[in-house]
C-alpha cells in the first residue's frame, strides 16, 4: 500500500509537471524551484510537493492528477475490505488469505500514520517553504 500510495502521488506529479512544460515551467509558476520540482517526481526522493503547489500547478495545468491520486488509493483500500469480508463471509480464513490481509493493513497503517504525519500542523513539510 505505502509504494503504490507514494508512486501514485510522484506519478501524479510527473503528469502535472509534464502539463505545464517541464520543471522549468513549474518553477516559473509556482513558488518551487526546478530541482525541487524535479525531485517531488522521484520515487527514491523522500520529498513530497506542498499542497499548495499542488494546487497552483493543477489549476494552471488543468488536470488534477496529483488530487486524484487518493481517489485511487482509496479504491486499493475498498479492495482490501472487500477481500476481508469475502473471507469472512465464508466463516473461515485460510493461512494465506489472513496473512495477506495482515500484510495488507500493515500497510494500510503505516500509509496512514505518513498521511498523518505530512497533514499535522507542526509538519515540516507544511512549514518549511520550498527550498
Amino acid at each position: 500500500m505505502r509504494n503504490s500510495a507514494v508512486t501514485a502521488l510522484k506519478t501524479g506529479w510527473k503528469l502535472v509537471v509534464r502539463d505545464l512544460g517541464g520543471v522549468e515551467a513549474v518553477a516559473a509558476a509556482t513558488r518551487t524551484t526546478r530541482s525541487l520540482a524535479s525531485d517531488y517526481g522521484n520515487v527514491h526522493s523522500e520529498r513530497f510537493v506542498p499542497v499548495d503547489v499542488v494546487l497552483e500547478a493543477e489549476l494552471i495545468g488543468g488536470s488534477p492528477h496529483v488530487t486524484a491520486a487518493p481517489v485511487r488509493i482509496g479504491r486499493d483500500i475498498s479492495d482490501l475490505f472487500t477481500r476481508a469480508a469475502n473471507a469472512l463471509g465464508g466463516g473461515e480464513i485460510n493461512d494465506a488469505d489472513r496473512a495477506g490481509m495482515v500484510r495488507d493493513l500493515d500497510d494500510l497503517r503505516r500509509t496512514a500514520a505518513e498521511a498523518l504525519m505530512l497533514l499535522a500542523p507542526n509538519s515540516p513539510s507544511l512549514s518549511r517553504k520550498a527550498e
